[in-house]
């Protein structure tokens, strides 16, 4: 009984793998892989930054009621950061679009943060301008 289930289920695999059409990328498919991976490489590690000093950022000023406006202004840089990030990673195409709307995000993000002398806010103000500069490029 359990060689008949074995063979069974041996054939049911040997079956299963016949008919199963594996997809395997092209040369041309990872070629134009590395090229966009290339193209967007930087700005994606310079978004990433900018979205890492928001967060600290926000997460700083929100201790303070007068710099509601900064920590709104980081989440709205940090959420624009990460879609313009996600469109970039998967050569979306809305890149253009949401690189835009990620460098007025990061400008205004910039330009509250530049307003106070806390460290945070300075490396905010930084990193915003660097990310806004590239997607401005994009």
């Amino acid at each position: 009984m359990k060689r008949i289930i074995l063979l069974m289920a041996s054939i049911g695999f040997i079956g299963m793998a016949a008919v199963t059409k594996r997809s395997l990328p092209t040369d041309e498919a990872i070629v134009n892989s590395k090229l966009t991976d290339e193209k967007y490489k930087e700005c994606i590690a310079v978004c990433k930054e900018c979205i890492k000093s928001c967060n600290i950022c926000e997460t700083k000023c929100s201790k303070d009621t007068k710099m509601s406006l900064c920590t709104q202004l980081c989440k709205d840089c940090a959420t624009a950061c990460k879609e313009a990030t996600k469109a970039m990673s998967v050569n979306s195409k809305n890149i253009k679009s949401e690189c835009e709307k990620c460098a007025m995000a990061c400008e205004k993000c910039a330009n509250e943060c530049d307003r106070f002398t806390f460290d945070h806010c300075k490396k905010c103000t930084i990193d915003c301008r660097k990310a806004a500069k590239l997607c401005n490029e994009m």
